[in-house]
């Protein structure tokens, strides 16, 4: 996946090979790629695209599996199973006796992987908050629900830059602009990312986040 720079960093964090487009337009391979002599294939920021075009690089199974509703659920095919293609992320949703309903929770679950899995570069002397974080931060805190539209682009964001400065929390909140406590409470709601955050620091020699009492 590519970096600020165009760099990308490993399987979750650079896809050699992609294609993408929305049906209207093709995404660039060489966007983003703004540094050295030879613009480098790169895949886009998944979570900076559209839902069509994010979609448009997956596919949805639809199978019979386990879960409510008795004999009625056994007999229809209403879980989903979603793969995005480039990254072989592949998620499960059967909750629901909904097939619709389950495609949202499987979305929601493929932005989320995405989310903790896949690393980004960041440049962090060009580095500024995107301009759709104020839609996240609230009087110096970091404020965003699974509901909202940014949750899973918020926390791409966070672990990149836990990851750039190796595993500082501290660092990722002076950065963001917002308290090291709103930081630690987003990561520790969600066990990805929590898991995530923990492995960032892992591999920087940090000790794991502790959850607060």
């Amino acid at each position: 996946m590519e970096g600020e720079d165009g760099q990308c960093a490993s399987r979750v964090e650079c896809v050699e090979s992609w294609q993408m487009s929305d049906g209207e337009h093709q995404i660039d391979p060489s966007l983003g790629a703004q540094r050295g002599d030879a613009a480098e294939l790169s895949p886009p920021r998944w979570l900076d695209l559209s839902e069509q075009a994010l979609l448009s690089s997956c596919h949805f199974d639809a199978f019979r599996g386990p879960g409510p509703g008795g004999q009625k659920r056994n007999k229809t095919s209403n879980s989903i199973r979603l793969t995005h293609e480039p990254t072989s992320i592949q998620v499960v949703a059967g909750e629901s006796r909904s097939l619709q309903e389950n495609k949202l929770r499987a979305i929601r679950r493929l932005k989320l992987r995405l989310a903790a899995d896949i690393r980004y570069t960041v440049e962090l002397r060009w580095f500024e908050p995107p301009a759709w974080f104020d839609a996240v931060k609230q009087l110096g805190r970091l404020a965003v629900s699974h509901r909202n539209e940014h949750y899973a682009r918020t926390a791409s964001l966070v672990l990149d830059l836990l990851q750039a400065r190796n595993g500082s929390v501290g660092d990722v909140a002076k950065l963001l602009g917002v308290t090291t406590t709103s930081v630690v409470k987003f990561l520790e709601e969600e066990h990805q990312l929590w898991a995530a955050a923990n492995a960032i620091r892992k591999s920087a020699g940090q000790p794991p986040l502790d959850k607060r009492r």
